[in-house]
């Protein structure tokens, strides 16, 4: 009897104390995602026109909805031409496993922003950028001309992602995001990648964060 007693004892032990290693794994698991850090490279061809040589996001990670502020500089080496078009490619990783999201109501996902010129004709014929772009001495009309270009905690708003997109991306987690910068025949101009985490924001009673 007392056997039992003690064979029952140290399984208890053995199962109070497999009980703390899961709980500690998921704690530092919790942390690590948390702590996530931003990730980015130029991932352009070596005779690229764009280069992109530093970008920061803050905060990171991203909280949706939200404001996300963009620190960016770089230089391109001659002028774009005319006709300018934006390749987004987007992947979310699922237990590290990357998978290509597509194109909802061509603005979320991994979606091809044709001729973007033409949408920014407005701002060519006056020759003047909202005031907010002026501020940061950012150009919004082409033909963008050879230079540097660079700005610090450029404000943007990050909108809750709802309906189908929403419902299907399950915001929070880890992404991958390519930009590419193409000219009429689609070839690459300049290339930039990020890897970066969402997390929703917490409508807590007493927090908001």
């Amino acid at each position: 009897m007392k056997f039992k007693m003690w064979m029952y004892t140290c399984d208890m032990k053995k199962l109070a104390l497999c009980v703390l290693l899961l709980l500690n794994a998921f704690v530092l698991a919790r942390r690590k995602r948390h702590d996530s850090e931003f990730w980015y490279n130029d991932c352009g061809s070596e005779n690229r026109s764009v280069i992109f040589n530093d970008l920061l996001l803050f905060p990171t990670p991203i909280i949706t909805p939200g404001t996300l502020y963009i620190s960016m500089n770089g230089n391109i080496t001659r002028q774009l031409p005319r006709k300018l078009s934006i390749q987004l490619t987007v992947h979310k990783y699922w237990i590290g496993i990357p998978f290509m999201l597509p194109c909802f109501n061509n603005q979320i996902g991994s979606c091809l922003y044709e001729d973007i010129c033409e949408k920014l004709a407005a701002y060519e014929r006056r020759q003047r950028c909202p005031r907010m772009l002026r501020d940061y001495k950012i150009q919004c009309y082409c033909p963008f001309r050879a230079g540097t270009f660079s700005f610090k905690n450029l404000a943007v708003n990050i909108p809750k992602i709802g309906g189908f997109a929403g419902a299907f991306v399950k915001v929070r987690g880890d992404y991958g995001v390519t930009i590419k910068v193409l000219d009429d025949s689609m070839s690459e101009l300049g290339c930039v990648e990020m890897k970066l985490s969402l997390k929703k924001r917490n409508k807590g009673w007493l927090f908001r964060i």
